[in-house]
């Protein structure tokens, strides 16, 4: 069944477009009234049935193009072979890199920030308002979208142009992984059969097997109450049906308010009435991270909060809002912060696990439990300690 549009509330956007940009000036705040964003959600049974490219044959026989269905179930006619690409999203850009498709991406927005290679692309603008003559004057052979973050003007606008627009649509984790398979399929125009090697096959089952781990270290707990905290002002969080959600579900994790609509507002009454055992948030640097939890403890409500009291603190990185194979990482850095007893040697296994971590050098994802800290030493815990 394919998807609709219609348009986007505040309340509707999610973390990755919503996030403070810590150690920059900027801070996306996208407020724009009325934007039309991507909606509807994608029928389960139209993302299982996306198969195998099937190619439109030129006069001379050779594959010229190939026609799919994209994750909205809108037929789109792709360019074979697709060397040149343009990514309207973060997630997008860093789901391509992992994949080992860096080289083809042309253009990418200003938001696009891992890797690091992805800042040295031509930057086309942010995710709601691209340009759309620098996006032409790239010459793509694909444009990638994502429902969550881009809009159906940009997506109409660049197909009058001729451009091929291909969108994702994510809504699980095991969503984000089948996504990440079918876009490498596409890219590469069949994968193993054509380049030697299914890399996003192997990406996808060493992911797999990462999130076997996870599963298997918290078989059988409680699951335990979190609140996440996707935006303060005006406080949102996650709701049932999204990535999210999913992921914190995955590191044995439920959510204390699980309302319907994707990224719901709520009151922080109705948070205090749910007592959540921790509260989670999600930064990639850990001194604005522990300023602003500090300027919450002093606030009416917040300083009520039994998990605030009590320094039940988990800090992830932004990886957990991206639908993109990093989401891993951060479960992963979830799971062993809520449960450090269950994983002892498995806790080892994954920080050495191959992945999205053995693609990129570096570690980018820090995750705390505060809970044996004081409230005076608060701010000088390490966020890093334990987890990296």
């Amino acid at each position: 069944m394919q998807g609709g549009w219609q348009e986007g509330t505040l309340s509707e956007w999610p973390t990755f477009m919503r996030r403070d940009v810590v150690g920059n000036s900027a801070r996306i705040v996208l407020l724009s009234a009325g934007a039309l964003i991507f909606a509807g959600a994608l029928a389960m049974e139209a993302c299982a049935r996306t198969g195998p490219p099937q190619a439109e044959q030129s006069a001379a026989g050779k594959s010229s193009s190939v026609r799919v269905t994209d994750e909205m179930g809108r037929g789109v006619t792709v360019p074979q072979p697709v060397r040149r690409i343009v990514s309207l999203a973060p997630s997008v850009t860093e789901t391509l890199f992992a994949l080992g498709l860096g080289d083809r991406v042309v253009g990418d927005t200003n938001y696009c920030d891992y890797p690091a290679e992805a800042k040295s692309k031509t930057r086309i603008g942010g995710p709601v308002d691209p340009s759309l003559e620098t996006i032409a004057a790239l010459h793509p052979d694909l444009v990638v979208a994502t429902r969550s973050i881009n809009r159906q003007s940009t997506v109409n606008s660049l197909e009058h142009l001729g451009i091929a627009v291909y969108a994702t649509d994510p809504r699980t984790v095991e969503q984000v992984l089948s996504s990440t398979e079918r876009l490498g399929r596409l890219i590469r125009g069949g994968g193993a059969q054509v380049e030697g090697t299914d890399k996003g096959g192997e990406l996808t089952a060493q992911l797999r097997r990462r999130l076997g781990i996870v599963r298997d270290a918290v078989a059988g707990v409680a699951p335990k109450s979190v609140f996440f905290v996707v935006w303060q002002e005006p406080l949102i969080t996650v709701g049932r049906n999204t990535f999210l959600a999913d992921a914190l579900r995955w590191a044995g994790a439920r959510p204390a308010l699980a309302p319907a609509q994707d990224w719901p507002n709520v009151s922080l009454e109705a948070v205090i009435r749910a007592a959540p055992e921790y509260l989670i948030f999600s930064s990639d640097d850990r001194a604005k991270a522990l300023q602003q939890i500090a300027g919450l403890r002093n606030q009416p409500g917040w300083r009520t909060l039994a998990a605030m009291r009590a320094n039940r603190i988990i800090v992830l990185p932004e990886a957990i809002s991206h639908p993109s194979p990093r989401l891993v990482d951060a479960i992963e850095e979830l799971a062993r912060a809520l449960y450090p007893e269950r994983f002892g040697a498995k806790g080892a296994a994954l920080a050495g696990t191959a992945g999205t971590r053995g693609m990129h050098a570096g570690t980018f994802a820090f995750a705390a439990v505060c809970a044996q800290a004081s409230v005076c030493d608060f701010v000088g815990c390490d966020l890093g300690r334990g987890w990296l």
